[in-house]
């Protein structure tokens, strides 16, 4: 049993309103509850909305105990905690106490909000705190399964269900959890790479006997090395494609996150065409997917009834991408584009990213090999239009000509998911 004292600080944040839909103080209640259920504790912002009815829902826990419940409060004030908060704690900060919330808890999970929740995952970000985003509200619908930049690995884990929270949480106990030690440049301080060679002997140990005909076996096929990138490194032997991630403290949430992914690439029930592979997830000292090989060349842009195909294929099988480039492509023997680059830039789906990967894919047809190709896609992000499309040297489109050539090809995507 977990000392008292080692428990986890599990923060939950979300709206302050006092006037929550009967949906989303339902879904706080059952949250809250869950945490401390789970053998947690709960700390939030101690004030009203999404932070009481968590704090309620901890106290409806048959596991609750006197002094599981946090407040940290954005004022001197003790008395202005809400009335299930156990212990509150006044900072005098005002939105500066979202710091001190952050910096306190061991994982963070956001149920809607606005600009407060939006600055709170992106403190628990910088500070290597897992985040959950549960319900279909606030920010979190906008950072669905995102990596809001290089400092980490992993993503925003989205979670569609409790029994999914339920799973979260036990994976959080079962992590070591380090110390934080400041914020860092993006992209600094991550640990290295593991060896090429520690990779491939895994590979070796763990599947080369496993899975395969006594033929593969008997042809000597070795694990050869495909690519290797910021994720981990792509292997191929005898007719299966393997891609080994390198360990980090959130290869557990990764696994949660691409095991529902392939989970709806399967339900899909594609038989003519995936447009990602249907791949498998291996979770043990390494995480592993893998998916059977098949016959295809590079895709360098270009063919835009291809992507328009693609995309439609995406959007019946309810996933889409945070990344669109054409290297993270192949076309297959019957013409067909298949997304590769298997890992975190895959998530559910939701209008608002199949909108974004629809402007990033139009830009992959049009405009990947111009030299400011990802200037032009991190514009589509926060804008409507492509105007760094027209800035740069060697286009000779306007602004509204591009947005024209857009609404075409979206209409034509769309046309065909109807």
């Amino acid at each position: 049993m977990t000392e008292p004292s080692q428990r986890l600080l599990i923060a939950v944040v979300g709206s302050a309103s006092n006037s929550l839909p009967e949906s989303q103080k339902q879904l706080a209640l059952e949250v809250g509850q869950q945490v401390v259920d789970s053998g947690c504790r709960l700390i939030c912002g101690g004030m009203g909305g999404v932070m009481m009815y968590a704090a309620q829902g901890a106290h409806q826990s048959v596991h609750y105990c006197p002094g599981d419940v946090i407040g940290v409060l954005p004022s001197y004030q003790k008395t202005e905690a809400n009335p299930f908060i156990d212990i509150a704690l006044p900072t005098g900060l005002g939105v500066a106490r979202n710091a001190v919330l952050m910096a306190a808890c061991d994982a963070v999970i956001a149920l809607d909000g606005g600009s407060g929740t939006l600055s709170e995952i992106a403190l628990a970000w910088q500070m290597q705190k897992p985040i959950a985003c549960i319900g279909d509200h606030g920010w979190h619908q906008r950072l669905d399964s995102l990596t809001l930049d290089q400092r980490r690995d992993d993503t925003i884990c989205v979670l569609d269900s409790l029994a999914d929270l339920q799973q979260f949480l036990s994976q959080l106990l079962d992590r070591e959890h380090n110390a934080y030690s400041g914020i860092q440049l993006s992209g600094a301080g991550r640990k290295p790479a593991e060896s090429l060679r520690a990779l491939k002997h895994y590979l070796q140990q763990s599947f080369s006997e496993q899975g395969f005909s006594e033929q593969v076996r008997e042809q000597g096929h070795t694990f050869e090395l495909l690519g290797q990138g910021s994720e981990g490194a792509v292997f191929a032997y005898g007719p299966t494609i393997f891609k080994v991630f390198y360990r980090s403290d959130f290869t557990m949430l990764l696994f949660t996150h691409l095991s529902q992914i392939s989970q709806r690439l399967h339900s899909a029930g594609v038989d003519d065409y995936s447009p990602v592979p249907c791949f498998a997830v291996h979770k043990g000292e390494y995480l592993v997917v893998s998916y059977p090989r098949f016959e295809s060349v590079p895709y360098r842009g270009g063919e835009s009834a291809r992507m328009v195909n693609f995309l439609r294929a995406m959007h019946r099988a309810g996933v889409c991408l945070s990344n669109v480039k054409a290297e993270n492509f192949r076309t297959d023997a019957n013409g067909n584009l298949v997304f590769i680059d298997i890992g975190r830039d895959l998530m559910p789906f939701s209008d608002v990213m199949f909108l974004s990967m629809c402007k990033r894919a139009f830009l992959t047809v049009h405009f990947s090999q111009h030299p400011a190709f990802k200037t032009m896609c991190s514009y589509t992000n926060d804008h409507e239009g492509f105007l760094p499309v027209t800035d740069h040297v060697g286009n000779d489109l306007s602004a509204e000509q591009v947005m024209n050539l857009f609404g075409g090809f979206y209409q034509e995507v769309r046309r065909g998911c109807e």
